[in-house]
């Protein structure tokens, strides 16, 4: 089974989804089974392992992942030529039986079909795997699933494309997914923040210093002259997007457009200049009198346009029972960020010990803190269970031990706390993973 007939076959599937449907079942595990092919694990696993991990993405991405519709959803797989269904002992579903019981008294073996896998696993085309499979459900929903399984999904580095890139023009760069608008200069929005910049002095209260640029958001210039004639508002599209970014912490590609007289700037051309953090926003009169929204980006640390440095990071794909380490340039951009923005949707924002919500620009803000630490010596997961939603405060005083939480929820600390840890339904916390963070400050 070559790509070309893997396309087709992913096609056809998407033909025959109801139309209007949303749900993410099997695009879901289809991209579980095919990132197995791509990582080299077994091509199949027993429904009893798999149903865990699909349920776990499933909802993390905002869709039902109670047993009886992941189990029908993804049964209807069967019979594709791309996913194996491998029953010891089979019969008929018949009408009225649960497929989450039916699957369960079998528990078959799932995973590509061997043809999907070897081809798969050969070339290693994931991300072209899973643009297919996620077509047709929206936007944002098929973003989240990509982040989730690691693959490119418009934020942090564009796969191929290394700092220093040039390109001929902005056709260029839309082509190559650097970024995506030929006219904005911000590609972005409020819900998700700013994916990238383009720095070409379009607005004279811009400053370049390097690894350090002060920003003028957009709007209020006449398309004609380029002057500034009206004020700009910081809810405007582009705009809220970088104070997204900011308040999420996800940098934002940075790239440059020739300047008069600038000496961080190409001649001609465009140049992806790497990551930046968007460290502070603020609002004044600009040059031309006008109110101006401004933003500091700062080159994420230890890297800069002259000089690319590596490290090792950790990675954290959600729903990973075992967090691995990868090489990478930019750790916060390499962390699978779904299943912790999941949780703290979850809970509105609202911190699980102390009941405050914090925002910041009319934006929730809270921390995904994990109850038993990730990597050595702890190798905690970095699944739903061992996660919360704190509030900073809180989140430094559970890590070091000022906040502990009992078997029965009960919250210990010397500190303002609502007396039980806060629990939602659909994020069920890991007693066993209170049980080893109380361990770590027994003195508590």
């Amino acid at each position: 089974m070559n790509f070309d007939e893997i396309e087709v076959a992913l096609e056809e599937l998407r033909r025959e989804r109801p139309r209007g449907s949303k749900s993410v079942h099997q695009p879901v595990a289809l991209l579980w089974a095919a990132q197995r092919a791509t990582k080299g694990e077994p091509r199949v696993a027993p429904w009893h392992d798999a149903r865990g991990h699909l349920a776990e993405i499933i909802a993390a991405v905002g869709d039902r992942a109670d047993d009886e519709t992941v189990a029908a959803r993804v049964l209807g797989l069967r019979g594709s030529p791309l996913l194996d269904f491998h029953f010891r002992t089979s019969s008929p579903l018949e009408r009225g039986v649960r497929a989450d019981q039916w699957l369960d008294e079998r528990n078959p073996l799932l995973g590509l079909s061997d043809g999907a896998y070897r081809t798969l696993a050969g070339e290693g085309a994931l991300e072209r795997f899973a643009e297919i499979a996620v077509d047709g459900l929206p936007k944002s929903q098929g973003r989240l699933i990509r982040e989730y399984f690691g693959i490119f999904a418009g934020f942090g580095e564009v796969p191929g494309v290394p700092e220093g890139t040039m390109f001929e023009n902005r056709a260029a760069l839309v082509e190559r997914r650097v970024h995506i608008n030929r006219q904005w200069g911000i590609v972005g929005n409020r819900e998700r923040g700013a994916e990238s910049v383009v720095v070409s002095g379009g607005y004279e209260d811009d400053e370049d210093y390097g690894d350090v640029i002060i920003y003028t958001g957009h709007g209020g210039r006449d398309s004609s002259t380029g002057k500034q004639i009206a004020d700009q508002s910081i809810d405007d599209t582009g705009n809220a997007a970088l104070v997204t970014s900011h308040v999420n912490q996800v940098p934002v590609r940075v790239i440059r457009g020739p300047r008069k007289n600038d000496k961080h700037a190409p001649s001609s051309g465009y140049r992806y200049d790497g990551l930046f953090q968007v460290e502070k926003f603020w609002q004044r009169r600009g040059l031309s009198k006008f109110q101006v929204c401004l933003y500091r980006l700062v080159k994420v640390a230890g890297r800069s346009v002259e000089a690319q440095r590596r490290d090792n990071v950790l990675l954290l794909p959600a729903g990973n029972e075992q967090p691995g380490r990868k090489t990478s340039t930019v750790d916060r951009v390499t962390r699978i960020r779904a299943l912790s923005q999941a949780v703290k949707d979850l809970h509105n924002h609202v911190c699980q010990t102390c009941g405050i919500r914090l925002a910041v620009a009319g934006r929730g803000y809270a921390e995904g803190a994990h109850i038993k630490p990730v990597g050595q010596p702890h190798n905690g997961n970095d699944t739903a269970d061992n996660l919360l939603c704190l509030c900073p405060n809180c989140h430094v005083l559970f890590d070091n031990g000022e906040i502990v939480i009992e078997e029965d929820f009960s919250i210990v600390s010397d500190y303002p706390n609502s007396g039980f840890l806060r629990r939602v339904n659909g994020h069920e916390v890991g007693v066993e993973n209170l049980a080893y963070h109380r361990n770590l400050f027994p003195k508590a």
